[in-house]
């Protein structure tokens, strides 16, 4: 499980080969959005250190030299010609070093749990509650916690890599991963769902008795609150929060980093590119209120 361990900014900065100008303790890299505590993110330009001094959970902050003094006091402080660069550099290395962020584990299957002939449970880094079923073909990859009383259908993927590309280097890789998938007691997801661990550390989560129909992509770093109902191929991009009782219908898209507040109500094939209100229905691409969109419908429809 995750352990919480902090590292000095100045120590990782000799490890890279950059310059640390003001110490700090951190746990994880991560970006302005993310939802870490005690993180380093990359800065380039003075709007995004704006951004950082607002939000919760950042420590320290990388930037180009000549923003260095926008860099309040109290948080720590790396100058880089590359901020982004240098960042997942940090990143790469505090993730390979044994036991740092992640403890280690044999996986832990409770007896009462059935896992069916076919299906891949990780040797190491994986728990299965009781009573919890692992279908045919499924896959549940390290850094996995799944609950008591779940259901994992055939062709699932728990845990794949997060889609984080360090476009810095030649070729491009997907970062190394740090993060996993947390999915709390009686969820269910139905066959070849695929669901996103986080790059930088802690969970992507799915709520208790939320129900995920065939096909659902669930992006790194999204939380999912209980008796959340995604119907068949939604795609809910990274770092989406889902209130408790959404229903999103089939083929409905959500775009990166929104908040679909409580109660909400999301009708099928809708494209969702801001954040929708607690109890609010929407429609459309893109999705607006409901009523709004049949009223626009009404006025170009003619007899």
């Amino acid at each position: 499980m995750f352990t919480g361990n902090k590292i000095g900014l100045k120590l990782c900065a000799d490890a890279v080969g950059a310059n640390a100008e003001r110490d700090c303790a951190f746990s994880y890299i991560g970006k302005i959005p993310t939802r870490l505590r005690d993180r380093v993110v990359p800065c380039a330009t003075s709007s995004h250190i704006a951004q950082a001094i607002d939000a919760e959970g950042i420590v320290g902050i990388v930037t180009k030299p000549e923003h260095a003094d926008l860099v309040p006091e109290h948080m720590g402080l790396m100058v880089s010609a590359s901020p982004q660069a240098t960042a997942y550099a940090i990143h790469e290395y505090i993730a390979a070093i044994p036991g740092f962020q992640w403890a280690e584990f044999d996986s832990v299957v409770d007896e009462t749990a059935v896992i069916e002939t076919g299906a891949i449970i990780a040797p190491r880094n994986v728990r299965i509650g009781a009573g919890t079923v692992v279908m045919s073909g499924a896959i549940v990859r390290e850094r996995s916690i799944v609950r008591e009383n779940c259901r994992i259908g055939s062709g699932t993927v728990v845990g794949c890599d997060a889609y984080e590309i360090n476009q810095n280097i030649r070729p491009t890789m997907i970062v190394r991963q740090s993060g996993g998938v947390l999915i709390e007691k009686n969820a269910e997801l139905l066959a070849n769902c695929t669901i996103s661990r986080t790059a930088f550390g802690g969970f992507t989560r799915i709520g208790e008795e939320s129900k995920l129909d065939c096909l659902v992509y669930l992006a790194h770093d999204c939380s999912i609150g209980k008796r959340v109902q995604i119907a068949a191929c939604v795609d809910v991009s990274g770092r989406v929060v889902i209130g408790d009782d959404v229903y999103i219908g089939p083929n409905a898209t959500i775009s990166n980093g929104l908040t679909i507040h409580e109660g909400a109500f999301i009708t099928m094939g809708s494209v969702v590119t801001q954040d929708v209100g607690a109890r609010q229905k929407v429609t459309g691409n893109f999705a607006i209120p409901h009523g709004k969109f049949l009223n626009f419908l009404k006025s170009i429809i003619k007899d």
